[in-house]
């Protein structure tokens, strides 16, 4: 999916081909020159053709927007983390109970688990892992809105960082849905499912349909294969890294989103904008 530069304007010749009078300026001449417009000729290679300057351009547009926007997207990232922290500290009190009220009902031999605590660590461990990828589809919504809010030279608001609309949304499920599946299956496609389907929300931010959005992303991975791994493994290592300091959790999926709108637009031949101050 392309999205059409604006055009640069023209200034229309003299049909009579008459010169300008005598000690007159000459088109343009003393005039104070205009402020650049979006067509100025950028630096460094042309979007989508060089993979160094495509990485480093997603990197330094997903940093910058990060922390000139730091409290409405850290603020969103913490709130969702308070929350599921209070989700999942419930349902591990809940299994406790149920638990000790299952060993008081049916005494086992020491150290051997009933039939009934086995279940119950199951349906805990099912719980904990759903609520987790709701929130984080919760999440991920609402980091692209935000990322979309600053590619147009915006700056997004405590609210649009929370949840994006319903077409992301509806994105985000399919993504989670395709690479959940994968990874049952000896986790080798839910790896490959995640780097073709990596530009899947970018294209919902940019009005794709769910459907569409991921046809647009595997088309865009597969012509720019290399380009795309390394983006995948640049998320995975921030992951790693977001989750060796507890508090840089927060920053992992906002990241990780404004990167993957960077790159998603290197590749598709646009310029990155410089995101808006305070």
């Amino acid at each position: 999916m392309t999205f059409p530069h604006p055009q640069s304007g023209y200034s229309p010749q003299d049909p009579y081909g008459v010169a300008p009078a005598a000690g007159g300026p000459a088109n343009g001449a003393g005039q104070a020159p205009g402020p650049a417009g979006p067509s100025a000729a950028p630096t460094g290679p042309a979007a989508g053709t060089d993979l160094g300057a495509d990485l480093g351009a997603a990197l330094r547009f997903a940093g910058r927007a990060l922390l000139r926007n730091a409290l409405v997207l850290l603020g969103a990232g913490l709130l969702y983390s308070a929350v599921m922290a209070a989700v999942i500290a419930g349902a591990v009190t809940g299994f406790v109970v149920l638990l000790v009220g299952a060993a008081e009902a049916a005494p086992s031999t020491p150290n051997e688990p009933t039939a009934v605590e086995i279940l119950l660590l199951i349906a805990m461990s099912l719980a904990i892992v759903v609520v987790a990828m709701v929130f984080g589809m919760l999440w991920q919504s609402g980091a692209a809105r935000a990322a979309g809010v600053v590619l147009e030279g915006g700056r997004p608001s405590f609210g649009q960082a929370l949840i994006g609309p319903g077409r992301i949304l509806a994105t985000a499920l399919l993504v989670l849905v395709i690479t959940a599946v994968g990874s049952l299956l000896l986790y080798l496609p839910g790896i490959i499912a995640a780097v073709v389907l990596m530009y899947a929300i970018p294209a919902a931010v940019r009005g794709a349909s769910p459907v569409a959005a991921l046809t647009e992303s595997f088309a865009l991975a597969r012509a720019n294969l290399g380009t795309t791994i390394v983006g995948y493994l640049v998320c995975m290592v921030a992951s790693y890294l977001g989750g060796l300091i507890v508090i840089g959790i927060i920053a992992v999926i906002p990241f990780a989103i404004l990167f993957q709108m960077g790159l998603y637009e290197r590749l598709n031949g646009r310029q990155l904008p410089e995101p808006a101050g305070a």
